[in-house]
């Protein structure tokens, strides 16, 4: 099944190139498609974002995709010429306020709910999806003047590159799923804590049905308020409740 919105964990996986471990999902997101995928930068630096670009374009050759970057496509362009748009990973603050700053969130939203765009994020592109970038593991280097709001795709939150608690080890910070704990004491949202090789499957009406997928590696965990987390069901569509 074709789902329209693919979320990554990370594009870096150990044993694996660049993006080659969801390598199959992101064939399967791009299947059909006769347009450049359209790719936004903007969570790495701006001096970097020709190089992120081309990056990103030599994993697509193989794919025999073309890919553009966002910062050369005249805006009344990004939802008239592209069939895919790809956010890609980096700082989730700067790639949000740099979306703010250029009035695009509400664009993006509405075109990938309508079905003009598909969408695929990795890191902070998949926290970007999310009802809030709130459960992302970044430091806030810039201020997205706009709030913390994401594009809601994905009506609730994911933690991406979760991991978990380790008991062997002598560091005594803390874990992400204290981490987690302290989001609930102020939210109550469910989270999907995104292992690294995992990924997430939506369609559009995911706000309706809560139905999605987890495919990939190393799975994911649920956390909820008040409640014991425990491992999400792993390649098949489940509820999140």
């Amino acid at each position: 099944m074709q789902y329209p919105i693919l979320l990554i964990s990370s594009s870096a996986v150990h044993g694996y190139g660049y993006l080659e471990c969801n390598k199959d999902a992101i064939q399967e997101l791009t299947r059909g498609i006769t347009t450049p995928v359209l790719f936004v930068p903007y969570a790495a630096a701006r001096s970097e974002w020709d190089d992120y670009t081309n990056k990103v374009g030599a994993f697509f050759r193989k794919l025999d995709i073309a890919v553009t970057g966002i910062h050369k496509v005249p805006r009344e362009k990004i939802f008239t010429g592209y069939e895919v748009i790809f956010v890609g990973g980096g700082n989730t603050f700067r790639l949000l306020r740099s979306l703010q700053e250029q009035n695009l969130m509400q664009d993006i939203r509405d075109a990938v709910l309508t079905g003009k765009l598909r969408y695929m994020g990795s890191s902070a592109g998949t926290n970007l999806a999310t009802r809030s970038i709130c459960t992302t593991n970044d430091m806030p280097i810039v201020y997205p003047a706009g709030g913390f709001d994401g594009l809601n795709l994905f009506t609730c939150q994911i933690n991406p590159h979760y991991l978990d608690p380790d008991p062997d080890t002598s560091h005594k910070g803390e874990t992400r799923d204290q981490r987690l704990a302290e989001f609930h004491q102020e939210n109550d949202i469910p989270v999907v804590g995104l292992r690294e090789g995992a990924y997430i499957n939506i369609n559009t009406d995911f706000a309706t049905t809560r139905e999605l997928y987890i495919g990939g590696i190393n799975g994911a965990k649920i956390f909820n308020r008040g409640k014991a987390p425990y491992e999400a069901p792993v390649n098949k569509k489940f509820v999140l409740k």
